[in-house]
């Protein structure tokens, strides 16, 4: 299913995914200290602080995350300074 339905969505997406694209080259030659977070689907779910995470990097199989554990990553992410100038990928 994965295979039939992941072309589709990438079409179906492209001007976002093109946004997203403009939005990181912009945050990248702005000249801050920044890091970009990418979570797949939010949920609204509780905090686990049970979540992966990947620099440079989507995660493989991240289906969804909670509000609660973006902002816990998000969190300790800022108080991070090795984590500035990338891009990491969040995910359950």
């Amino acid at each position: 299913m994965r295979y039939i339905m992941g072309p589709a969505v990438k079409t179906a997406l492209r001007c976002v995914y093109t946004d997203l694209a403009l939005m990181e080259d912009a945050v990248r030659e702005s000249g801050l200290d920044w890091r970009v977070v990418r979570p797949p689907r939010l949920t609204n779910g509780p905090l686990t602080a049970t979540y992966r995470t990947a620099y440079g990097q989507n995660l493989a199989r991240g289906v969804s995350v909670s509000r609660a554990d973006v902002a816990h990553f998000m969190l300790r992410l800022a108080e991070d300074p090795t984590a500035i100038g990338h891009v990491v990928g969040v995910a359950r």
